[in-house]
């Protein structure tokens, strides 16, 4: 799906996780365009839908909700306040089953996560749940349990990751009054079967006629389950016009977070992006006229609209975006495009197909790094190559900490892995979160 945007469009779709799905996005953040790079738009296997009535009834055990999703022994996880029972803040990474091959099972880094999204289920006509994880109907589940399982061992909560990018119709279709009740009890059934201790709830785009079947949607899953976690994440927002929905306040109480996910926030002129320079996938800061995007300017719309800080996550990227036109932030992009991202632009191509020290610049403004050619270079002849670097992460754990967020989800953790490096160093954005956000 593409759409035509201006500076002046806000994006408060939810978005796959993988992509954009700010002001100028394609598809929500987590998931590309089709045209690009994605790997998971075409249509899933009937066979992989879980048939559900197991007899298993919600029941409202009269217990209040949690309020982070964080029950993890504070003595397995770091990033605890002596005498806490939780972690300070979280750090959710994803794994979708069709990246897999990007990163082994038995390489997953634990100890740099709260949460492990294991994607993704995704909802259907009458309330069931496609299972095969864009795998197939037999592997998918037991991909996603293996690493359900592998995340209990480790003291870490496994999510279960719920939609995504393309799956619209399924959610208004599965959410809807008549057959909400056993979409709730499916998605209750399918986490039990493949060990979730909660669901990621990935509807996008959430449009404004949704909103009242989303709301009654999460409630329903928190009735039905009070201590399970639910997850949602949400657009970045555009600076200028910032406004949020009031949904977000509204289901805040129902959920344990709120992730913004701040990434492939930038776009061409060329390509749509009315009146856009150059600009940061994911800047912290620096937001402006031509540039209205950056983790900052989405979190205080977020703040304002309601939404407890504590509550609230950023997104960091382990994927860069690849232009050509323009070899520098804030220049014009009249003939310039994105023509790689998510998928495609992960940290390990861009180390081994563009990274230099003398190709490699600092924004100290966005705080984001940068790398820049003056003519096209490696595989995607990429002039200018925006991606996040041990700088950057560091810069927004700081930014959390200072205010009061409560962490950070991560798309993909499979595209930061560089199996180049020796064993035990070989996810090194990884890394640098947990020492930004959990230590």
């Amino acid at each position: 799906m593409k759409t035509l945007v201006t500076l002046f469009v806000v994006a408060l779709g939810i978005a796959g996780c993988g992509g954009t799905s700010g002001a100028g996005s394609d598809t929500g953040a987590g998931r590309t365009d089709a045209a690009t790079t994605h790997a998971d738009t075409g249509p899933l296997v009937d066979t992989g839908v879980l048939p559900v009535d197991t007899g298993v009834l919600p029941v409202d055990t009269g217990v209040a909700p949690v309020d982070t999703g964080m029950a993890v022994d504070a003595a397995t996880v770091p990033g605890t306040d002596s005498g806490s029972t939780t972690p300070t803040r979280w750090v959710m990474g994803y794994y979708p089953g069709y990246l897999r091959s990007s990163l082994p099972a038995s390489e997953v880094d634990f100890t740099s996560m709260t949460h492990l999204a294991v994607g993704r289920a995704t909802p259907q006509v009458g309330g069931n749940l496609d299972t095969t994880f864009d795998i197939d109907a037999t592997a998918g589940p037991i991909f996603a349990r293996d690493l359900a399982d592998r995340a209990h061992a480790a003291g870490r909560h496994p999510i279960l990751m719920l939609g995504g990018a393309g799956e619209h119709a399924g959610w208004v279709a599965a959410a809807s009054s008549t057959t909400r009740a056993h979409f709730v009890t499916t998605i209750l059934a399918t986490m039990d079967d493949l060990h979730f201790d909660g669901v990621d709830v990935d509807w996008e785009p959430l449009d404004a006629a949704d909103e009242p079947a989303f709301t009654a949607l999460v409630h329903a899953l928190r009735i039905a389950r009070p201590a399970m976690i639910i997850t949602v994440p949400i657009g970045w927002l555009n600076a200028n016009a910032p406004s949020v929905s009031s949904v977000w306040a509204t289901v805040a109480p129902d959920v344990d977070q709120l992730n913004i996910m701040s990434y492939e926030m930038a776009g061409s002129a060329a390509d749509g992006w009315s009146g856009w320079e150059s600009w940061h996938g994911g800047a912290l800061m620096g937001s402006g006229g031509s540039t209205p995007s950056s983790v900052d300017s989405s979190v205080q719309g977020y703040l304002a609209g309601g939404v407890p800080a504590a509550r609230l996550g950023i997104g960091v990227g382990f994927y860069g975006e690849c232009w050509t036109g323009v070899s520098a932030p804030h220049q014009s992009t009249a003939s310039a495009h994105i023509v790689a991202s998510d998928n495609v632009m992960t940290y390990d191509h861009i180390l081994s197909a563009y990274y230099s020290a003398g190709a490699y610049h600092y924004d100290a403004a966005a705080q984001a790094g940068y790398l820049s050619f003056s003519a096209g270079h490696g595989p995607e002849h990429c002039t200018f190559v925006s991606y996040e670097d041990e700088t950057s992460i560091a810069a927004k754990g700081a930014y959390v900490a200072s205010h009061g967020l409560g962490g950070a989800i991560i798309w993909a953790i499979n595209e930061g892995h560089v199996p180049s490096l020796p064993a035990g160093s070989r996810d090194p954005l990884l890394t640098a979160m947990r020492h930004a956000f959990l230590e």
